[in-house]
């Protein structure tokens, strides 16, 4: 909701390699189950310390149950996503801020 000068940037812990920056009133969405309901641990992430500035941010959590329709399970149980925020498609998705 807000950009800092310097710092607060949403790292994601794994091998991903993911930095992102505060952007001023951008979102940063992923998951952090896999569709078989089993954590994800790509999803592990900290917040960068600010230097300089302020950080204001919002979250939203949104609970595993009742999402049937909107993100279904695959037919297989091992369905698993590419990375953090490919929404099942075939192909991955690349983002210019990743």
């Amino acid at each position: 909701m807000t950009e800092p000068e310097i710092g607060g940037r949403t790292v994601f812990m794994t091998n991903l390699r993911i930095s992102v920056p505060c952007i001023k009133n951008a979102l940063l969405f992923w998951y952090n189950l896999m569709r078989n309901g089993e954590v994800d641990m790509r999803s592990q992430h900290a917040a960068c310390p600010v230097l300089t500035g302020i950080k204001w941010i919002m979250t939203k959590q949104f609970r595993e149950r009742g999402q049937e329709w909107r993100r279904p399970c695959g037919l297989n149980q091992f369905d698993q996503e590419r990375y953090v925020g490919d929404l099942g498609d075939t192909k991955p998705r690349h983002h210019s801020n990743i």
